[in-house]
Protein backbone atom coordinates (compact mmCIF):
# COMPACT_ATOMS: atom_id res chain seq x y z
CA UNK A 1 0.00 0.00 0.00
CA UNK A 2 1.19 3.31 -0.58
CA UNK A 3 2.22 5.75 1.75
CA UNK A 4 -0.01 9.05 1.94
CA UNK A 5 1.42 12.24 -0.18
CA UNK A 6 2.56 15.04 2.12
CA UNK A 7 3.22 18.75 0.06
CA UNK A 8 6.12 20.69 2.52
CA UNK A 9 6.60 24.20 1.55
CA UNK A 10 9.54 26.26 2.58
CA UNK A 11 12.45 28.23 1.52
CA UNK A 12 14.90 26.91 4.03
CA UNK A 13 16.70 23.88 2.94
CA UNK A 14 17.14 23.02 6.73
CA UNK A 15 13.42 22.91 7.51
CA UNK A 16 12.54 20.92 4.75
CA UNK A 17 15.15 18.59 5.54
CA UNK A 18 13.70 18.11 9.11
CA UNK A 19 10.46 18.05 7.98
CA UNK A 20 11.55 15.15 5.99
CA UNK A 21 13.70 13.36 8.75
CA UNK A 22 10.16 13.56 10.95
CA UNK A 23 7.93 12.42 8.46
CA UNK A 24 9.04 10.37 5.85
CA UNK A 25 9.16 6.73 7.53
CA UNK A 26 4.90 7.87 7.29
CA UNK A 27 4.10 9.83 4.21
CA UNK A 28 5.13 10.07 0.75
CA UNK A 29 7.49 13.78 0.80
CA UNK A 30 7.61 16.31 -2.09
CA UNK A 31 9.09 19.52 -1.52
CA UNK A 32 8.92 23.25 -2.86
CA UNK A 33 10.96 26.21 -2.12
CA UNK A 34 8.53 28.97 -2.97
CA UNK A 35 4.54 29.05 -3.44
CA UNK A 36 4.93 29.41 -6.75
CA UNK A 37 6.48 25.92 -7.37
CA UNK A 38 4.24 24.99 -4.69
CA UNK A 39 0.90 25.87 -7.42
CA UNK A 40 2.74 24.34 -9.79
CA UNK A 41 3.11 20.75 -7.96
CA UNK A 42 -0.36 20.77 -7.32
CA UNK A 43 -1.67 21.07 -10.32
CA UNK A 44 -0.41 17.69 -11.01
CA UNK A 45 -0.71 15.55 -7.56
CA UNK A 46 -3.04 16.29 -4.71
CA UNK A 47 -1.47 15.50 -1.65
CA UNK A 48 -3.03 14.31 1.57
CA UNK A 49 -2.20 17.83 3.34
CA UNK A 50 0.32 20.89 2.77
CA UNK A 51 2.77 22.07 5.48
CA UNK A 52 2.89 25.40 4.48
CA UNK A 53 5.43 28.17 5.54
CA UNK A 54 4.39 31.96 5.18
CA UNK A 55 7.41 34.03 4.19
CA UNK A 56 8.72 32.89 0.74
CA UNK A 57 9.83 34.43 -1.56
CA UNK A 58 8.13 34.87 -5.49
CA UNK A 59 4.70 34.03 -3.43
CA UNK A 60 4.07 33.64 -0.05
CA UNK A 61 2.08 31.61 2.15
CA UNK A 62 -1.10 33.87 2.45
CA UNK A 63 -1.03 33.67 -1.47
CA UNK A 64 -0.88 30.08 -2.08
CA UNK A 65 -3.42 29.44 0.98
CA UNK A 66 -5.70 31.93 -0.64
CA UNK A 67 -5.51 29.91 -4.26
CA UNK A 68 -6.31 26.61 -3.03
CA UNK A 69 -9.06 28.32 -0.98
CA UNK A 70 -10.18 29.73 -4.52
CA UNK A 71 -10.06 26.33 -6.27
CA UNK A 72 -12.85 23.61 -5.87
CA UNK A 73 -10.42 20.79 -5.94
CA UNK A 74 -7.56 22.12 -3.88
CA UNK A 75 -9.95 23.39 -1.07
CA UNK A 76 -9.90 19.83 -0.15
CA UNK A 77 -6.49 19.36 0.80
CA UNK A 78 -5.73 20.20 4.40
CA UNK A 79 -3.23 23.31 4.88
CA UNK A 80 -1.31 23.32 7.89
CA UNK A 81 0.84 26.52 8.14
CA UNK A 82 4.19 26.54 9.60
CA UNK A 83 5.83 29.78 10.60
CA UNK A 84 7.48 31.88 13.35
CA UNK A 85 5.03 34.52 12.78
CA UNK A 86 2.25 33.49 15.65
CA UNK A 87 0.37 36.57 15.85
CA UNK A 88 -0.74 35.57 12.31
CA UNK A 89 -1.95 32.68 13.38
CA UNK A 90 -5.87 33.15 13.96
CA UNK A 91 -5.66 34.73 10.33
CA UNK A 92 -4.45 31.73 8.58
CA UNK A 93 -7.17 29.73 10.58
CA UNK A 94 -9.72 32.18 9.45
CA UNK A 95 -8.59 31.61 5.87
CA UNK A 96 -8.66 28.08 5.93
CA UNK A 97 -5.53 26.14 7.17
CA UNK A 98 -6.87 23.56 9.21
CA UNK A 99 -3.84 24.04 12.24
CA UNK A 100 -0.91 26.66 12.72
CA UNK A 101 2.23 25.17 14.39
CA UNK A 102 4.89 27.74 15.41
CA UNK A 103 8.29 27.57 14.62
CA UNK A 104 10.65 25.71 16.14
CA UNK A 105 9.14 22.86 15.94
CA UNK A 106 9.39 19.64 17.38
CA UNK A 107 9.27 15.80 15.21
CA UNK A 108 6.49 14.17 17.99
CA UNK A 109 4.32 17.28 17.81
CA UNK A 110 4.42 17.51 14.02
CA UNK A 111 3.84 14.31 13.65
CA UNK A 112 1.04 14.03 15.57
CA UNK A 113 -0.42 17.03 14.38
CA UNK A 114 -0.43 16.13 10.65
CA UNK A 115 -1.75 12.76 11.53
CA UNK A 116 -4.64 14.27 13.21
CA UNK A 117 -5.25 16.70 10.53
CA UNK A 118 -5.27 14.28 7.55
CA UNK A 119 -7.66 11.93 10.08
CA UNK A 120 -10.07 14.65 10.26
CA UNK A 121 -10.11 15.85 6.81
CA UNK A 122 -10.93 11.78 6.21
CA UNK A 123 -14.00 12.66 8.75
CA UNK A 124 -14.72 15.27 7.00
CA UNK A 125 -14.97 14.16 3.38
CA UNK A 126 -16.82 10.93 4.31
CA UNK A 127 -19.56 12.97 6.16
CA UNK A 128 -22.52 12.27 4.17
CA UNK A 129 -21.57 9.62 2.72
CA UNK A 130 -23.39 5.88 3.16
CA UNK A 131 -21.96 2.50 3.76
CA UNK A 132 -24.02 -0.49 1.97
CA UNK A 133 -23.90 -3.63 1.30
CA UNK A 134 -26.26 -4.42 -2.08
CA UNK A 135 -27.95 -7.84 -2.16
CA UNK A 136 -29.96 -9.02 -4.95
CA UNK A 137 -33.35 -10.71 -4.62
CA UNK A 138 -34.34 -11.98 -8.10
CA UNK A 139 -34.34 -9.06 -10.74
CA UNK A 140 -34.03 -6.24 -8.20
CA UNK A 141 -30.98 -5.41 -6.54
CA UNK A 142 -31.01 -3.07 -3.06
CA UNK A 143 -28.42 -1.37 -0.81
CA UNK A 144 -28.58 -2.50 3.16
CA UNK A 145 -26.90 0.37 5.02
CA UNK A 146 -23.63 -1.50 6.70
CA UNK A 147 -24.54 -0.05 10.08
CA UNK A 148 -27.62 -2.35 10.11
CA UNK A 149 -25.44 -5.91 8.64
CA UNK A 150 -24.20 -7.82 11.43
CA UNK A 151 -23.06 -10.76 9.25
CA UNK A 152 -23.41 -12.88 5.97
CA UNK A 153 -23.87 -16.36 5.87
CA UNK A 154 -24.35 -19.21 2.78
CA UNK A 155 -27.64 -20.95 2.86
CA UNK A 156 -28.21 -23.38 6.47
CA UNK A 157 -30.91 -25.28 7.41
CA UNK A 158 -33.58 -23.67 8.65
CA UNK A 159 -37.03 -24.92 10.39
CA UNK A 160 -40.46 -23.57 9.98
CA UNK A 161 -42.17 -21.17 11.70
CA UNK A 162 -45.86 -21.34 13.49
CA UNK A 163 -46.44 -17.90 12.57
CA UNK A 164 -45.90 -15.19 9.66
CA UNK A 165 -46.45 -14.76 6.03
CA UNK A 166 -45.60 -17.12 3.34
CA UNK A 167 -42.33 -14.60 2.73
CA UNK A 168 -41.43 -15.00 7.17
CA UNK A 169 -42.41 -17.92 7.61
CA UNK A 170 -38.64 -19.93 8.88
CA UNK A 171 -36.24 -19.39 10.96
CA UNK A 172 -32.60 -20.77 11.95
CA UNK A 173 -30.52 -21.19 15.19
CA UNK A 174 -27.43 -18.63 14.95
CA UNK A 175 -25.17 -18.62 17.72
CA UNK A 176 -27.55 -20.47 19.75
CA UNK A 177 -30.25 -18.06 19.12
CA UNK A 178 -32.93 -18.48 16.98
CA UNK A 179 -33.85 -15.53 14.08
CA UNK A 180 -36.48 -15.92 11.83
CA UNK A 181 -35.17 -15.87 8.17
CA UNK A 182 -37.27 -12.92 5.61
CA UNK A 183 -37.58 -14.58 1.98
CA UNK A 184 -36.33 -11.00 0.11
CA UNK A 185 -37.48 -12.13 -2.89
CA UNK A 186 -40.89 -13.33 -2.33
CA UNK A 187 -41.63 -9.82 -0.17
CA UNK A 188 -41.10 -8.10 -3.30
CA UNK A 189 -42.86 -10.18 -5.27
CA UNK A 190 -39.48 -11.63 -7.10
CA UNK A 191 -39.25 -15.56 -8.18
CA UNK A 192 -35.51 -16.59 -7.18
CA UNK A 193 -32.76 -17.22 -9.63
CA UNK A 194 -30.31 -18.98 -7.73
CA UNK A 195 -31.05 -22.44 -6.00
CA UNK A 196 -31.64 -22.52 -2.69
CA UNK A 197 -28.26 -24.23 -2.10
CA UNK A 198 -25.91 -21.23 -3.12
CA UNK A 199 -28.28 -18.06 -1.54
CA UNK A 200 -27.39 -16.24 1.05
CA UNK A 201 -28.38 -14.91 4.49
CA UNK A 202 -27.60 -11.33 5.44
CA UNK A 203 -28.27 -11.37 9.39
CA UNK A 204 -29.53 -7.45 9.67
CA UNK A 205 -30.70 -5.39 13.12
CA UNK A 206 -34.49 -4.88 13.39
CA UNK A 207 -36.71 -3.57 16.75
CA UNK A 208 -36.17 -6.21 19.30
CA UNK A 209 -33.46 -8.18 17.64
CA UNK A 210 -32.25 -9.76 14.24
CA UNK A 211 -33.55 -10.64 10.88
CA UNK A 212 -31.91 -12.73 8.39
CA UNK A 213 -32.72 -11.89 4.64
CA UNK A 214 -32.63 -14.32 2.39
CA UNK A 215 -31.08 -13.16 -1.31
CA UNK A 216 -29.62 -14.50 -3.88
CA UNK A 217 -26.17 -12.70 -4.18
CA UNK A 218 -24.29 -10.33 -2.16
CA UNK A 219 -22.11 -7.69 -3.42
CA UNK A 220 -18.55 -6.51 -1.78
CA UNK A 221 -19.56 -3.40 0.38
CA UNK A 222 -19.71 -0.29 -1.10
CA UNK A 223 -19.02 3.67 0.20
CA UNK A 224 -21.85 6.02 -1.74
CA UNK A 225 -20.69 9.69 -1.67
CA UNK A 226 -23.44 12.12 -0.24
CA UNK A 227 -23.96 13.77 -3.42
CA UNK A 228 -24.58 10.05 -5.46
CA UNK A 229 -27.68 9.80 -2.34
CA UNK A 230 -30.95 11.22 -3.25
CA UNK A 231 -33.03 10.71 0.21
CA UNK A 232 -36.45 9.43 -0.24
CA UNK A 233 -38.32 12.53 0.28
CA UNK A 234 -36.77 13.78 -2.74
CA UNK A 235 -38.24 11.51 -4.87
CA UNK A 236 -40.96 11.33 -6.82
CA UNK A 237 -44.14 9.22 -6.12
CA UNK A 238 -45.65 7.89 -3.23
CA UNK A 239 -45.51 4.02 -2.66
CA UNK A 240 -42.14 3.25 -4.64
CA UNK A 241 -43.53 -0.38 -5.97
CA UNK A 242 -42.93 -3.08 -3.84
CA UNK A 243 -40.10 -1.66 -1.28
CA UNK A 244 -43.11 1.04 -0.63
CA UNK A 245 -42.09 2.49 2.77
CA UNK A 246 -38.97 0.26 3.19
CA UNK A 247 -37.13 3.02 0.50
CA UNK A 248 -35.06 5.21 2.23
CA UNK A 249 -32.80 6.71 -0.68
CA UNK A 250 -32.25 6.31 -4.48
CA UNK A 251 -27.74 5.68 -5.13
CA UNK A 252 -26.27 6.54 -8.69
CA UNK A 253 -23.99 3.69 -8.82
CA UNK A 254 -22.21 2.39 -11.95
CA UNK A 255 -24.73 -0.04 -12.70
CA UNK A 256 -27.36 2.40 -12.84
CA UNK A 257 -29.49 3.93 -9.60
CA UNK A 258 -30.22 1.68 -6.93
CA UNK A 259 -32.23 1.94 -3.93
CA UNK A 260 -31.46 1.81 -0.29
CA UNK A 261 -34.02 0.24 1.98
CA UNK A 262 -33.84 0.28 5.60
CA UNK A 263 -34.79 -4.19 6.50
CA UNK A 264 -36.58 -2.67 9.68
CA UNK A 265 -39.76 -1.79 7.73
CA UNK A 266 -39.59 -4.96 5.73
CA UNK A 267 -42.13 -5.97 8.47
CA UNK A 268 -44.66 -4.60 10.73
CA UNK A 269 -43.67 -3.74 14.40
CA UNK A 270 -46.82 -5.68 14.84
CA UNK A 271 -45.33 -8.55 13.71
CA UNK A 272 -42.29 -8.16 14.61
CA UNK A 273 -43.54 -8.55 18.17
CA UNK A 274 -45.42 -11.58 17.64
CA UNK A 275 -42.13 -13.45 16.12
CA UNK A 276 -40.29 -12.69 18.98
CA UNK A 277 -42.75 -14.28 21.46
CA UNK A 278 -42.98 -17.27 18.82
CA UNK A 279 -38.91 -17.68 18.76
CA UNK A 280 -38.27 -17.24 22.67
CA UNK A 281 -40.63 -20.45 23.12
Amino acid sequence: MSLPQLLLVDDSEAVLAFERAALSRHYDIRTATNGSEALEKLAQEEPAAVLLDLSMPEMDGDEVLSRMQADERLRRVPVIVISSETQRAQDCLAGGAKAFMPKPIRAPELLSLVGRVIDDARRAARAGNLSALFVTAGTIEVGLPLECVRTVLHQTATRPLPVGPAYLCEMLELYGEPVAVLDLARRLGQDHVMPVHERKLVVVDVDGGRLALCVDDVRDPEELAAEAITPRDKLAGTRHGPLQDSLIAVAQTQRGPLPIVDPRALVSPELLRKLAVELRR
